[in-house]
């Protein structure tokens, strides 16, 4: 049996090319075509980006991570492309669904346990 899903995924967006331009900022090809100049220091925070933030040389030593299609440096860091490339909006899969869903009152009843009753007609 073949299952089907109806939800249609977008396609992961990763990363081909990077280019250091100044300070943290760097010069990004997407795997879709587009490019974009972006300021990474806004992402490097917390202890595992503490080195590559004070280190102008670690921090040009970044490179694109060919299976993972993620920035990398040589120190096992990397970000994730979908944070670079969509920014402060959410990836469309992570997105809440807009369409209303039906509600219903009552509790759903598994068919195994439902009552099997006759239906007996009332006549007046």
């Amino acid at each position: 049996m073949k299952l089907v899903s109806s939800r249609k995924y977008p396609k992961v967006i990763g990363v081909r090319d990077v280019r250091v331009l100044t300070g943290h900022s760097v010069h990004i090809t997407f795997t879709d075509g587009s490019e974009r100049d972006i300021d990474l220091e806004p992402h490097l925070w917390g202890p595992v980006f503490e080195s590559i933030r004070r280190d102008p040389e670690l921090f040009a030593s970044v490179f694109v991570d060919p299976i993972g299609h993620t920035l990398a440096w040589p120190n096992d860091v990397d970000l994730a492309p979908e944070t670079l490339y969509y920014g402060d909006s959410p990836p469309p899969w992570m997105a809440e669904d807009s369409t209303p869903k039906r509600q219903s009152s009552l509790p759903r009843i598994p068919r195994s346990t439902r009552s099997k009753r006759k239906r007996t007609r009332s006549r007046a």
